[in-house]
């Protein structure tokens, strides 16, 4: 691990930034997501966390993540297996 690992007070615009990410991801996974989810401590309201924004793009099957995987790539996310995308 390098560098510093940096912790914030709560934000309350930590919601509004999870809202436009999933407006922004939406359209392009809309017929595979059963939803898109705000997750981790960013989205506990008054909890300090590193600002870091987590979102789960839930699907109904397996099936539909190499199909998933691609498509966020296209939009600039980096699959990285167990750890997520980036």
């Amino acid at each position: 691990m390098t560098g510093m690992i940096v912790v914030s007070d709560y934000d309350p615009r930590w919601s509004e930034q999870f809202e436009d990410l999933r407006q922004r991801l939406a359209p392009h996974v809309a017929d595979l997501a059963v939803s898109i989810e705000h997750v981790g401590s960013t989205a506990v309201p008054g909890r300090a966390a590193k600002p870091i924004i987590d979102l789960d793009i839930v699907v109904s099957e397996d099936a539909v993540m190499p199909e998933l995987i691609c498509r966020l790539n296209g939009v600039g996310y980096r699959h990285e297996g167990e750890l997520g995308a980036r």
